[in-house]
Parts: C-alpha cells; sequence; structure tokens
C-alpha cells in the first residue's frame, strides 16, 4: 500500500522517511492488496509489463535468457526500480525474482487466457531447445506447460517421461508425475482408443511405488482400480507387470506375509527364500 501511495506521488521522500504533503480526505486507498498491485504493474511501461507477464508465466523464478528466447526485449530497471522483481544472481547469467507471490500471482491472473496459453506452449518449446541434452532433467517443467497451455495428450507424455527419469533419484517426484498422468488420462473421453491404455500405464507405476512410498492404505483401492481397467482393456500384460511389481514391494516389506486377507493375499509367500532378487535401485 505504502509503494503504492509513493508511486502516485502522494507520499514523498525514501524508505522509513516518507512523508504525505496531501490532505489526508483526498488521498484514496485501494480495497484491496491486489488492486494496489494491479495499480502499480498498471503505471509500468508496456515494454516493463510485458516482461512481467511472460515472467510469470516462467515462474516464481526467470532467466533473462528463457525471456529472450521468447522474443521479449526484456525491461529490468524499471521493474527492479518499482521493486516487482528483485536480482537473485548475477553470473554466469542473470536471474530474477518477483519481490512477492502476490505481484506474480496479480501479473498472471491479469492476462488474457488466450495469452498465457500462447506464452505456456512457446516456453514448453523455448525449453526444449534451449536445453536438448536436459530433456528428461526438464521433462516436469515442460509437461506443465504443455497441460496449461491445454494439450493434454503432450503433457501427459511428458509426465510419464517425468516419473521414469525421476524413479530411482526422487520417487516423491515420480509419482507426482504419474498422479498428474492419470489425471490427465482420466478426463479423455470414453470414445478416445488410448483412453483405457492411457489410464492403465500410470497406474501400474503407482500401484509398483505404492508400499515403497508407504502408500498402504490407498494401494489396496488403487489395485483394484488397476485390476479392474485391465480387464476392461483385456491387458493381462499390464496387469501381471503390475501385480507382479506390487507383489515385490510387498514381499520386500513383509505386508504380504502378515496380511492374510490383503488383496496380495495370492502371492503370499511362506518360503522367504523364493523371493525373487531385489531390484535394482530397490529402496527399504
Amino acid at each position: 500500500m505504502v509503494r503504492e501511495l509513493a508511486q502516485r506521488g502522494v507520499l514523498t521522500g525514501e524508505h522509513g522517511e516518507y512523508i504525505c504533503r496531501t490532505d489526508i480526505a483526498d488521498v484514496a486507498v485501494p480495497a484491496t492488496v491486489q488492486a494496489a498491485i494491479e495499480a502499480r504493474i498498471d503505471r509500468m511501461s508496456t515494454a516493463a509489463k510485458r516482461t512481467l507477464n511472460a515472467a510469470s508465466v516462467i515462474g516464481a523464478r526467470f532467466e533473462a535468457g528463457l525471456l529472450a528466447a521468447l522474443g521479449i526485449d526484456a525491461v529490468f530497471d524499471e521493474l527492479l526500480g518499482a521493486e516487482l522483481i528483485d536480482q537473485v544472481r548475477f553470473t554466469p547469467s542473470a536471474e530474477y525474482a518477483f519481490h512477492h507471490p502476490l505481484i506474480r500471482a496479480v501479473a498472471y491472473e491479469s492476462q488474457l487466457k488466450s495469452d498465457r496459453t500462447h506464452w505456456h506452449r512457446r516456453l514448453a518449446t523455448a525449453i526444449q531447445e534451449r536445453a536438448p541434452e536436459s530433456l528428461e532433467e526438464n521433462a516436469s517443467l515442460i509437461a506443465g506447460h504443455l497441460e496449461a497451455a491445454g494439450d493434454q495428450r503432450p503433457a501427459y507424455d511428458w509426465h510419464m517421461r517425468s516419473g521414469a527419469w525421476s524413479t530411482n533419484r526422487d520417487l516423491a517426484a515420480a509419482r507426482m508425475s504419474w498422479e498428474r498422468a492419470r489425471r490427465i488420462a482420466d478426463q479423455l473421453p470414453h470414445e478416445d482408443p488410448d483412453q483405457l491404455s492411457m489410464r492403465i500405464a500410470p497406474r501400474t507405476m503407482l500401484c509398483a511405488t505404492d508400499l515403497q512410498a508407504r502408500e498402504v492404505q490407498e494401494s489396496r483401492a488403487r489395485f483394484t482400480e488397476l485390476r479392474e481397467l485391465c480387464s476392461a482393456a483385456g491387458d493381462n500384460v499390464s496387469l501381471a507387470i503390475g501385480m507382479t511389481a506390487v507383489a515385490t514391494e510387498a514381499l520386500y516389506s513383509g505386508a504380504c506375509v502378515r496380511r492374510r486377507n490383503c488383496h496380495l493375499s495370492r502371492w503370499r509367500c511362506s518360503n522367504r527364500s523364493t523371493i525373487p532378487p531385489r531390484p535394482w535401485g530397490w529402496r527399504p
């Protein structure tokens, strides 16, 4: 609120020493913090607003190089002077961050949906072109931009790709990618010929890592759903893979041996010597 009043000229001076020389009765204050931020952004030049809008689509932190890849003739000095953004890294390449998360939220939401869609789609392409050697590492980021742009099928593929890359690096991140792929697949129309297979794939991976991720309570319902989808698709191969993976994880955790009535009881093993070798990357 103080910055907004200072920009309007109602307050004069510097930080900690502002003076109001206007009659208090004539001072109007925005009704909300959002309105105050919108008013501050509106006073920026067209180039500065374009820079801020594109940056809000990139994320809380953004590089000058990525803005240039989008064809933005970025204006930073004006935004830095208005304390809308801060420079958080100088070398090897300049990186900036929004001064507050609300500033990014207002800049993002104030754009037309068609404009945001355009930026998200261009960002996904720019990330792929800038770092082709890091596609796997950036798969989740690319998927997020494609999903925000409404390109659901490509986003699904990138989420699955991200999950595969993260499996032995960050299991939680991998499961998040598969969960997002599951949500996309569930939204596909029933007449889509690939719907069932796309719904099965992420669920198979989630089932295979449920016990490893300590998701014991959700495992039963997810496994039942996977079995029904595989039966509907006539895909016994996926079902067998999913059940084997879940059973292996359960045997290593001891769940099948201890729980006679669990949904994996058919895989219960009384002879521990028959347990197959632990797969590469297995973690207790």
